[in-house]
């Protein structure tokens, strides 16, 4: 699954495929942008570095609602075990780290 952040908003694309997170933008947002965006949509924050964006849990959530199959509770809940083992969990265990990548 992977974040996509435009001026217009934010998107959710392949919510069901739980083996990968990051987030993306395709058009040339800046930085004050990219963070003005998150915000407005409670979809995260942009790390100091700029080079991952902690997203809230309860985001991937709302966003996957009504778009997934049966059993993505269980593999989603697996994607954030493996996140806290790897250190992309916040402390809190309400927010996960995904790479930025700017589209092509």
């Amino acid at each position: 699954m992977y974040l996509t952040i435009a001026t217009d908003g934010v998107e959710l694309k392949l919510p069901e495929h739980t083996t990968d997170l990051y987030a993306s933008y395709w058009e040339r947002l800046g930085p004050d942008t990219i963070t003005k965006v998150l915000a407005e949509h409670d979809a995260g924050e942009l790390s100091e570095d700029r080079q991952s964006v902690m997203i809230p849990v309860a985001t991937l959530r709302r966003l996957a609602a009504g778009r997934v199959p049966e059993g993505w509770d269980a593999d989603f809940e697996a994607m954030l075990a493996k996140a806290r083992e790897r250190g992309w969990l916040n402390e809190a265990g309400d927010a996960v780290q995904a790479h930025l990548e700017r589209e092509r």
